[in-house]
């Protein structure tokens, strides 16, 4: 049953649920990214939907939502014990319009899910979800996106460091229950701990060592850095995120003199 288990934090961040969009403006099983024709065609009305010029933007957004879906494994792992089955062929991809931006995520055509077992089993057991899953559904999803859109897998493994690291540092502020914290530790850890050749990479791409840069928002919180370009430029008026890599030292700067100046009011 779907009440067993709780998405609001999930559907909130990724988007992903039993219930899946209010309003969807295109919907297309999952599956369907299989067929490199059907793939294609989402990719170029992802594209349109969030007004990309040419095929990066969309293919980055959208093979970045299979790291989204192993997330979500791990996270109902972690709050409810279960593990959540979310194959490719359970899954409805969906995009909903939003005021002045986009959403893109699934809807879960069916919610299933087996107990974790308790102990030293759990390391095992999530191991084996977890290795699992990468490789018979977020590795084949990535590239089937990838072909689509003509661009090398290399250009979504890379963005995961600083996700992960982003979900880790969020969900350690946001778990306050001491057993719940330590379970979510223990099992996002597993993750560091998958082969690379799961992920056809030659590193794990869950794997990063931050850099950090000056946060002209929060002066007293430095900003990691992007460990890859997101492509969110590559947009009609788009322009790079302030941690993105490919921003020079000196594009950063006049970004920064640029904050300042608006939180000072100038």
């Amino acid at each position: 049953m779907t009440t067993e288990l709780d998405f609001s934090l999930i559907k909130y961040f990724f988007h992903i649920s039993p219930e899946g969009a209010e309003h969807p403006s295109y919907s297309l099983p999952a599956a369907s990214f299989y067929d490199l024709e059907q793939a294609k065609q989402a990719v170029e009305y992802t594209g349109e939907f969030v007004q990309a010029i040419g095929t990066k933007t969309a293919s980055s957004f959208m093979g970045m939502s299979f790291f989204n879906l192993a997330i979500t494994k791990l996270l109902i792992g972690v709050l409810h014990n279960r593990s959540l089955d979310l194959p490719i062929d359970n899954l409805t991809y969906q995009l909903e319009k939003h005021d002045d931006h986009a959403h893109l995520g699934y809807r879960i055509n069916e919610v299933r899910s087996v107990e974790i077992p308790d102990g030293e089993a759990r390391t095992t057991f999530i191991y084996n979800e977890m290795a699992s899953y990468i490789e018979n559904t977020v590795t084949p999803g990535i590239e089937a996106i990838a072909a689509a859109g003509n661009v090398k897998t290399a250009m979504i493994w890379t963005q995961f460091g600083t996700h992960a690291l982003e979900v880790r540092d969020y969900v350690v502020d946001y778990i306050k229950h001491p057993g719940l914290l330590e379970r979510f530790l223990h099992d996002f850890n597993i993750l560091m701990e998958l082969p690379a050749e799961l992920f056809k990479r030659s590193r794990n791409p869950f794997i990063h060592t931050p850099r950090f840069i000056d946060n002209p928002w929060h002066p007293e919180k430095p900003l990691m850095m992007k460990s890859a370009c997101c492509f969110y430029d590559c947009r009609v008026d788009g322009d790079k995120c302030y941690a993105c890599p490919r921003m020079l030292p000196e594009e950063r700067e006049e970004r920064k003199k640029v904050v300042l100046a608006t939180a000072a009011g100038e």
